[in-house]
């Protein structure tokens, strides 16, 4: 069997592992010695593209040349906070193919590494990513030329690196994810033999460590404004400069009660300082949108708090303090930290790799443990016209076991009628407008049809996290339309053909 790598496409950082026939995990560095990658791209001057930590250290000198923070963007039409898109020297940049080069540059070490061209991988994403999301790393892996064997959750990636050496013991877990650009909550039974079914899943695609940065940056622009009445943004060296003094500042904060770091403006010398009280005080907001999130997953999963019997914390920014603390108050119990926070994805990721693979060796763990089992962290339904409203009624709801399905019956709404417009949403509520619609389809009856006439909808969302809806007269069984999903932020073909023959001639070494 060809080999597989699990990855961890981050939103601050990426790691790339591979797991061995016997169930050994090693995570894979670059030629310069780093096992984790920064998300940053920098485009030079010359021509040249440059991943990770050279990146950012290029970002410093020339800030409207790098991205960053692009996997924020996956599936919409731009990841800058102005709605704009990133474009440099004429040529606009997807955040689908920002993050193919990500992926292309951990899969050149790790062919470099195993000595064998890596085509195949496991991508992590956040449990509450939806469709279009999944979609665009799926793309992104297209792009860099990778066959994405799987799309699995990073709260499961995690449980399955922190549980492969607690097979024996059934128990229900909590997993509190809290990344750089998102956060997830996963509830889910770990049985005896190592299975996993996740229960319940919520978190925000738009809440990370990046926006604790962005309000501690905000504070320092405030105080510079009023010290020297000066606007920190108008100078983008020093913009820069504090934004990374702010992650520093952040970071500290998690194990110091005080941090300050020197900053520089207009020529004048600033020492900004900050309090850990301080800085809760400034996400309290943030703090208690995280606390309704884990109450309502906790509530879908049943049990109520109660019901845990382990807390496990992925992500750099659950290192936050408060966050800990407030865990032990909902749970009552006390957090475990992954053995590290930064590689435990990308290692849980390759466990599962090795999984699919194949050829696990019978004695290793690998090859006893179960595939584990997701839930839809979204429901998934079509838009219906009720009485002389539209709504959507749910075909999939949230929280089904995937592989999941099901079927609803609709009817014409008028006498010869010719057409059926079909459209996938995204969402559990009924009413239109607080979902996302992902896909629409025309189709044509064999012949016109009087109004109620039965319609039959069917839907799956398979192990792969691939959706397909079908619509189907109801009374003769003829096919009538499907959706094809084509978001607007995805490429066409062609553009797809042409990032993927531009990465080719790509070097990461």
């Amino acid at each position: 069997m060809s080999e597989i790598v699990g990855i961890d496409l981050g939103t601050t950082n990426s790691v790339v592992a591979w797991t061995d026939q016997n169930g050994r995990t090693e995570i894979i560095a670059g030629p310069e010695g780093s096992r984790i990658v920064p998300s940053v791209v920098y485009f030079d001057p010359e021509g040249g593209i440059i991943v990770g930590e050279r990146a950012t250290q290029f970002s410093v000198i020339e800030p409207t040349r790098a991205a960053r923070l692009f996997k924020r963007g996956m599936g919409l039409n731009s990841f800058l906070n102005n709605g704009e898109k990133f474009t440099v020297d004429g040529k606009t940049w997807s955040p689908e193919e920002l993050s193919s080069l990500v992926l292309k540059k951990l899969v050149t070490h790790a062919s470099s590494h195993l000595r064998q061209e890596i085509k195949r991988v496991v991508i992590t994403v956040p449990a509450y990513f939806g469709e279009p999301e999944r979609a665009a790393t799926r793309l992104a892996g297209e792009i860099a030329g990778l066959e994405v064997v799987r799309i699995l959750n990073e709260p499961t990636a995690a449980a399955i690196a922190h549980g492969i050496d607690q097979r024996g013991q059934q128990s229900r877990m909590l997993v509190f994810d809290l990344g750089g650009g998102t956060f997830d909550v996963t509830v889910m039974d770990i049985a005896s033999d190592g299975g996993m079914t996740v229960k319940a899943t919520g978190g925000d695609r738009q809440l990370g460590g990046a926006d604790f940065d962005a309000m501690i940056l905000e504070k320092m622009a405030d105080e510079i404004d009023l010290k020297f009445a000066l606007d920190l943004t108008e100078d983008l060296y020093a913009f820069v400069d504090a934004r990374n003094k702010a992650e520093e500042i952040k970071k500290d904060l998690s194990a110091m009660q005080t941090a300050q770091r020197p900053l520089t403006i207009g020529g004048k010398p600033f020492m900004f300082q900050l309090s850990r009280a301080d800085f809760e005080s400034m996400i309290a907001q943030q703090i208690g949108d995280i606390r309704d999130t884990i109450l309502n997953t906790l509530e879908m999963a049943g049990g109520g708090t109660g019901g845990i019997d382990e807390v496990l914390m992925v992500g750099g920014s659950s290192r936050i303090p408060i966050f800990s603390s407030l865990l032990k108050e909902i749970t009552g119990k006390e957090p475990i930290f992954s053995r590290n926070l930064d590689e435990d994805v990308a290692k849980g990721a390759s466990i599962l790799a090795a999984k699919l693979r194949g050829d696990a060796s019978p004695q290793s763990f690998i090859d006893l443990i179960p595939l584990p089992v997701d839930v839809a962290s979204h429901g998934l339904g079509v838009s219906l016209l009720e009485g002389e409203k539209m709504v959507n009624r749910v075909i999939i709801p949230s929280g089904s076991r995937i592989p999941a399905s099901g079927e609803i019956e609709a009817f014409t709404i008028t006498d010869d009628q010719m057409q059926l417009q079909l459209e996938l949403n995204e969402g559990d509520e009924v009413d239109i407008q607080f979902v996302r619609k992902l896909g629409e389809s025309l189709g044509n009856f064999a012949k016109p049809r009087s109004a109620g006439h039965p319609i039959r909808i069917s839907m799956s969302y398979d192990a792969d996290q691939m959706i397909r809806v079908k619509a189907f007269d109801g009374k003769t069984g003829d096919f009538i339309c499907e959706i094809n999903l084509k978001h607007e932020t995805l490429l066409s073909t062609s553009e797809r053909d042409k990032a993927r023959d531009f990465l080719k001639g790509l070097d990461f070494e």
